[in-house]
């Protein structure tokens, strides 16, 4: 059969027992931040083993581990360090915590997806599982976008196919040659792509019609804050408790967070150039909606309309102080004063 697949075994069983957590603890801090649940006095017993082999360019480990508190911090997250994504199946045990905000919890069975590059608390009891870790531009490729992905729990449907699949996997790893380890490893690409990508289609149908509501809700905190030379991302996430990706990828069809801001200032200061009862000097109207430099002001008000700010209030209606609606007048040219 040749060569077989790379493969590594860990396990605490030959240490002493005072010395077994502390052992798991170092070797999954590659991954995970790991604590005893309740931070109590050390154990008298715990126990952990773990089989990985590399096919492709997957790991894929099975494990048994006692009861335990894991955690991804959002330091540690933030660092980038591990830009993978893990697919768990639970074959015992189960979890309950919070994946970047919302909580989750699956059971014996159920199938766990983790952004590895992202915050998650979990507790956990004994556990027997099967892992798959793989590069997030794999799967990306494969389905899209992968926001949202985060915490999943598939339990059904094309769930229970992957969870049958990574089960039978991890029986044929250890007997599975090299020269078969690259093409399971596309197999196990492609399976995992197929069983998430009906979940993430009906997600991001539900986002969708979510989405609007976030927006619509963005939108009116944007207009109240207008003013507010204070106006920054930085604030919106703080007011919306959303993080700056996802206010990012909320004003992406709309040209970006900045851009839609600095269109509804213009507009706005533009509608004032054409109040006829508005005297009040540019360079003041500007800083009232929160233009700070002039200069950037009047390269922004060109750029949007192709006229400098002066020439709105001194050309479109040089006599609008004695302008009245004149009744025999085109509606054509009553909507070319409303234009502004």
């Amino acid at each position: 059969m040749g060569r077989a697949v790379p493969s590594t075994h860990f396990s605490t069983r030959d240490l002493p027992v005072i010395d077994g957590f502390d052992a798991w603890r170092d070797k999954i801090s590659v991954i995970f931040d790991v604590d005893r649940i309740g931070g109590g006095p050390r154990p008298t017993s715990f126990q952990a083993s773990v089989d990985a082999y590399q096919i492709g360019n997957l790991v894929i480990t099975v494990s048994t581990q006692g009861q335990q508190a894991y955690s991804l911090l959002p330091k540690r997250a933030r660092s980038g360090s591990m830009d993978l994504i893990q697919v768990g199946l639970y074959r015992s045990g189960g979890y309950r915590g919070n994946a970047g905000g919302i909580s989750i919890e699956g059971n014996s069975g159920d199938i766990q997806v983790l952004d590895l590059g992202r915050p998650m608390r979990s507790v956990e009891p004994d556990s027997d599982m099967v892992c798959v870790f793989l590069p997030r531009e794999i799967l990306q490729e494969r389905i899209g976008d992968l926001d949202g992905l985060h915490g999943m729990d598939l339990r059904s449907g094309t769930g229970r196919l992957l969870a049958d699949y990574l089960g039978l996997l991890a029986q044929r790893l250890p007997q599975m040659s090299a020269d078969d380890g690259e093409p399971a490893a596309n197999a196990t690409v492609e399976m995992i792509a197929a069983c998430l990508r009906p979940t993430i289609a009906k997600l991001r149908e539900a986002q969708s019609s979510v989405q609007d509501v976030i927006l619509l809700r963005a939108k009116r905190v944007i207009e109240e804050k207008l003013l507010s030379a204070r106006l920054t991302p930085e604030l919106l996430c703080g007011m919306l408790g959303m993080s700056r990706r996802s206010l990012y990828r909320l004003f992406e069809p709309l040209g970006g967070v900045h851009h839609y801001i600095v269109r509804r200032r213009l507009s706005h200061i533009r509608r004032e150039l054409s109040d006829q009862g508005n005297h009040e000097r540019i360079a003041d109207l500007a800083a009232r909606f929160g233009f700070t430099c002039q200069e950037t002001f009047w390269r922004a008000f060109k750029r949007e309309y192709g006229v400098p700010p002066g020439e709105v209030r001194s050309s479109l209606f040089p006599d609008r102080k004695h302008r009245v609606a004149d009744p025999d007048a085109g509606f054509d040219q009553w909507l070319k004063q409303l234009r502004i």
